[in-house]
């Protein structure tokens, strides 16, 4: 292979790289918005709710920040209120004490958040 192709193939690799970096980066920044809020997580079952933090959400899911809590099931809910609603979420994944969550209902959420404040959550929630 020449020396010509070679470069070639490599910037049209390069080029390929950039555009997968602007589309995935474009689409995070877009979908999520950085909050540090308290919420409260419910486990099915137990009558205690354990205290997390969020650290980004969007209409879809979060990224929650567990405080210690080693044992997790795959299906609870979140209240960003004290509870006078719920949020049923959907474990996706974990790393360490750190969780991606997604929303059961997504089409419900506004996922609309102010510096400092609430996110504004739908009147039809879900009553505890």
């Amino acid at each position: 292979m020449s020396l010509e192709r070679q470069y070639r193939e490599l910037e049209d690799l390069r080029e390929k790289v950039r555009q997968w970096e602007r589309k995935n980066s474009c689409r995070r920044s877009l979908e999520r918005q950085s909050v540090w809020q308290e919420v409260l997580l419910s486990i099915p079952g137990h009558i205690t709710s354990e205290p997390c933090l969020v650290r980004d959400l969007s209409n879809r899911g979060a990224g929650i920040q567990l405080n210690g809590l080693t044992l997790l099931p795959t299906e609870f809910s979140l209240s960003f209120d004290g509870f006078r609603t719920t949020s049923p979420c959907r474990l996706i994944w974990r790393q360490g004490d750190f969780i991606g969550v997604a929303f059961h209902d997504t089409g419900r959420y506004s996922a609309v958040v102010e510096t400092n404040t609430r996110p504004v959550l739908p009147h039809n929630s879900t009553r505890s």
